[in-house]
């Protein structure tokens, strides 16, 4: 009696165990390889891109090593994606804040100061190791994606200063491509400061100088909303 029992017992174990396999196997490949993305992302950011190793992905996310090299060709590879979702991030960002009718020109500038700083602080570990000088591909991409694909943004904003009367400058294409051009430049090589450092402070309090003369407006008015935005 006790045989068929325990023969029961065993069986639905193994069925069990055969359907949960069953799900890991036929998971929607697209969701896996989020799921990869977004693991590798958690553990660049907690640990440093240069100290995990493949093996620590597919420890966290419990598969086999051969189902990460089914997706991404290398640790290279899957950071590259990364890459592409952090650009895909700024771009639809700013293109947001830009679209906020409730908000005028000066509102949605302060509000790019506010996310850049977000981001950067949110993304310092890994978007260090982009911008280093050996993985030129990804820092080239970033540096050919962004300043094009948020004069777009930047301009709307620009416009509807000058409308409102914040701004005054006839040039809010240009405008926008100096912006990108001058943060760039002057946050270049402290991708890892802190911000609460003076060296950040200094180089930020240029960029606000450098664009209020840009888009004509009296000196220290992006600053101090900026400042009681902060409050």
């Amino acid at each position: 009696m006790l045989f068929p029992i325990l023969a029961k017992i065993y069986s639905s174990v193994n069925n069990q165990v055969k359907w949960r396999n069953s799900i890991r196997i036929t998971k929607n490949p697209e969701l896996r390889r989020r799921e990869l993305i977004d693991i590798a992302e958690q553990l660049f950011l907690e640990k440093g891109y240069q100290e995990t190793r493949v093996k620590d992905i597919v420890k966290k996310a419990d598969v086999a090593q051969g189902t990460f090299y089914y997706y991404f060709e290398s640790k290279e590879a899957i950071l590259d994606e990364i890459t592409e979702k952090y650009i895909h991030i700024i771009i639809e960002s700013m293109e947001k804040i830009s679209k906020q009718d409730n908000l005028n020109a000066l509102e949605k500038l302060v509000k790019i100061f506010q996310f850049s700083l977000s981001f950067r602080d949110d993304t310092r570990s890994i978007m260090r190791y982009v911008h280093d000088e050996k993985n030129f591909h990804l820092h080239r991409k970033f540096e050919q994606r962004i300043p094009v694909e948020t004069v777009g943004p930047l301009a709307h904003i620009f416009k509807q200063g000058i409308a409102e009367g914040i701004f005054d400058t006839k040039y809010p294409e240009d405008a926008a491509k100096a912006f990108n051009g001058i943060s760039a430049m002057v946050l270049q090589g402290i991708d890892s400061a802190d911000h609460n450092s003076n060296e950040f402070r200094m180089k930020f309090m240029a960029i606000f100088d450098f664009v209020e003369r840009i888009l004509g407006t009296e000196s220290g008015t992006i600053l101090n909303a900026f400042k009681i935005a902060q409050k």
